[in-house]
C-alpha cells in the first residue's frame, strides 16, 4: 500500500521538449572549461534534448549554429566525458 502511495506521488520526467535548455556558454561557465570545448563536445552530439539552429546564408558574414543544451542532455554528455577510460 505504501509503495502504490509512493507511486502516484512520483513525478515523471519532463519531456524533452519541456525542458529548459541552456546555451553552450551556460554550461561552459557551470564545469569550467571555455566555450569552445564544451561546443566541440555537443558538435557530434544528436538526441533529445539538444536544439541546433544554423544561420546560414548570411551575406558578407560567416554561417553559425546555435546549439541549446538542456540539463538532461548535458548530463549524458557529462557522464561520457567523465567515464572511467578518459581519466588518466
Amino acid at each position: 500500500m505504501i509503495e502504490q502511495r509512493e507511486q502516484a506521488l512520483a513525478v515523471p520526467p519532463p519531456l524533452p521538449c519541456e525542458e529548459r535548455h541552456y546555451p553552450a556558454t551556460y554550461w561552459a561557465r557551470l564545469w569550467g572549461f571555455s566555450r569552445k570545448t564544451v561546443r566541440e563536445w555537443f558538435r557530434d552530439e544528436y538526441g533529445p534534448g539538444i536544439l541546433r539552429q544554423p544561420n546560414i546564408g548570411r551575406r558578407f558574414k560567416r554561417d553559425y549554429t546555435t546549439i541549446m543544451i538542456s540539463a538532461t542532455a548535458a548530463a549524458r554528455v557529462y557522464a561520457k566525458r567523465t567515464a572511467r577510460e578518459l581519466i588518466h
